[in-house]
């Protein structure tokens, strides 16, 4: 029993420094973002995130040209 009450005093126990997430994964945002290279964001080409350090970065791929020429139409 005194087990549980310990467990329950734990939550309110600092906590660790968030855990960075070094794994690149999609995102789809809804507001631009500012990318990692400080290039400007194309229309199409997929967003990646990762949280390093305490902050997200982002990055996009590069458009390649079967996209460039879908966009055209």
């Amino acid at each position: 029993m005194t087990q549980d009450y310990l467990a329950f005093f734990g939550l309110f126990a600092p906590r660790a420094a968030a855990i960075d997430v070094t794994v690149w994964h999609k995102h789809n945002p809804l507001l631009p973002v500012r990318l990692t290279d400080g290039a400007n964001l194309n229309p199409s080409g997929q967003i990646w995130r990762r949280f390093h350090l305490g902050e997200w970065e982002y990055k996009q791929d590069p458009e390649t040209l079967d996209d460039y020429q879908a966009r055209q139409y």
